[in-house]
């Protein structure tokens, strides 16, 4: 900002509500340290103040320092998870939030990386007491540190939930295939996931559990390629269910001939 333009932006400690509300959000340091002791200053203020990157540390140790300012939940939330916070008080602060907030904490790339953790932990601490409805809620959103707490809940529509997670990848439900804890219900969803269920060493290792609905098994079978159904047919980690009808589906498409006999390549399914 240039000399010019820094001469024509009033005072911060005698600025009108409409002009703290317009420079609020993107005002320099020296500008937000002097708007605290603005008498029009308010809680919607501060939260332009918290939106803005470069409130400086004491300027924000000032307004957890306010027990005014710090009944505002809002404001709790918005110093937790700025990036100059300092830490003691934005640890302190995650005490007086709700699991919701830890959540958006968690997530938020500009908090400090020690509070986001933080967050995670308490997380983490609460999701025995969630219900179900949290629990699917929290599962669309989890941070890679949440993630595998969800791996083995016991309600399906939280598995599905999981599925729908931007940051969710292949080995976390190659850690979920392979899971005793986990039945049927919560493999069928894997399996039938229009994107996850395409993935070929996710389906081989659904094919390998006999949780597995034998249904479902057979209908994940028919998208693979023969050469790994074959594979497949040899493997007895595969239920003897399951390998039968494979077995019978490549026959049939080999005109009568068994899998085990019949030239690699030749006549692949369509």
């Amino acid at each position: 900002m240039s000399p010019a333009n820094d001469s024509q932006i009033p005072p911060a400690r005698t600025a009108s509500r409409d002009e703290l509300r317009r420079r609020l959000s993107s005002a320099p340091a020296a500008w937000l340290n002097d708007a605290l002791e603005n008498p029009e200053l308010g809680p919607s203020e501060l939260m332009l103040l918290l939106r803005n990157p470069a409130t400086p540390a004491a300027a924000l140790e000032r307004i957890g320092a306010n027990r005014t300012w710090m009944g505002h939940h809002e404001l709790r939330r918005g110093l937790a998870r700025h990036a100059h916070a300092p830490p003691a008080v934005a640890r302190n602060l995650l005490g007086h939030l709700y699991w919701k907030d830890w959540c958006e904490i968690a997530a938020h790339p500009a908090a400090n990386p020690m509070i986001r953790r933080q967050a995670e932990r308490l997380l983490l601490a609460c999701m025995i007491e969630l219900g179900a409805g949290e629990r699917i809620n929290l599962a669309r959103r989890a941070t890679r540190g949440l993630i595998p707490a969800f791996l083995t809940d016991p309600d399906p529509r939280v598995i599905e939930a999981l599925l729908g997670n931007p940051r969710l990848v292949e080995m976390d439900l190659l850690r979920l295939a392979n899971d005793a804890a986990n039945g049927s219900e919560a493999l069928r969803r894997v399996a039938e996931h229009p994107v996850w269920g395409q993935r070929r060493d996710l389906r081989l290792a659904l094919l390998r559990r006999s949780e597995l609905a034998v249904q479902t098994a057979l209908r994940l079978a028919r998208k693979m390629d023969p050469r790994d159904l074959r594979m497949l047919v040899e493997d007895d980690k595969v239920p003897q269910i399951v390998r039968v009808g494979i077995e019978r589906r490549l026959r049939e498409e080999a005109g009568g001939q068994s899998p085990r006999d019949r030239p690699t390549g030749a006549g692949e399914w369509s």
